[in-house]
């Protein structure tokens, strides 16, 4: 099967309603149908064989990919392709400063960190119940932001954002702090500021889906 006709399969082409769009991402339409307009399959094609091939020479170089998606669609596929592998991911809440004042927010992981092995341990039973409870409360909170950077000791080599409308504080903050950055598109979204742009679908599952299991496979293979 071609890339083209996989990436019409998985939706990768519906774009937002006409209404609702970025004259920026112009040069990626190739059409408008029933007030939504159709992303060029062919560049989208095109757009992600330079990443791959970018994300192959991360991996080479033993690069650390986080991933960022918050919108539901895409923290669900987060999730799912993400959880038992060695990427990191924001998949439920930014946290501002992550790539910009990179040493308080790892002060913020550590004790989220300290806190879950109390709990683990049994440790934590030496405080009052009310005192626990506070804890418990303040570690559902981090567990939320944290958990999918617990491990992320330095910055990343390379974002890739999977929602560059939702998103936006983290390419902001890639930008600033001189993090390489990848992202799906779609057409209400703005391609500035974006080093690798991945014009497509980004409110299916089905496209998010396979087009973050493509990249994947560039990193994982």
């Amino acid at each position: 099967m071609s890339i083209l006709q996989e990436l019409f399969d998985n939706e990768v082409h519906i774009g937002h309603r006409t209404d609702r769009w970025n004259p920026k991402m112009r040069p990626y339409i190739y059409d408008k149908v029933n007030r939504a307009h159709i992303f060029d399959l062919e560049k989208t094609a095109e757009a992600l064989d330079v990443v791959k091939k970018f994300l192959a020479a991360v991996k080479l170089k033993n690069g650390r990919v986080l991933f960022v998606g918050t919108k539901p669609q895409c923290s669900f596929v987060l999730c799912k392709q993400l959880e038992e592998s060695k990427h990191f991911y924001v998949d439920e809440h930014w946290a501002p400063g992550l790539l910009t004042n990179f040493k308080e927010i790892r002060k913020r992981v550590d004790h989220y960190l300290n806190l879950k092995s109390q709990f683990a341990s049994g440790e934590i039973k030496k405080y009052t119940k009310k005192e626990v409870s506070k804890f418990r409360k303040e570690l559902d909170k981090l567990e939320i932001t944290y958990h999918g950077v617990a491990e992320m000791r330095k910055k990343p080599d390379l974002v890739i954002v999977l929602d560059a409308v939702g998103n936006r504080l983290s390419i902001a903050e890639a930008n600033k702090a001189g993090v390489p950055i990848v992202a799906l598109v779609d057409a209400n979204g703005n391609p500035d500021g974006i080093d690798y742009v991945i014009p497509g679908n980004d409110d299916s599952i089905k496209s998010v889906g396979f087009l973050l299991k493509s990249m994947l496979q560039s990193l994982d293979s």
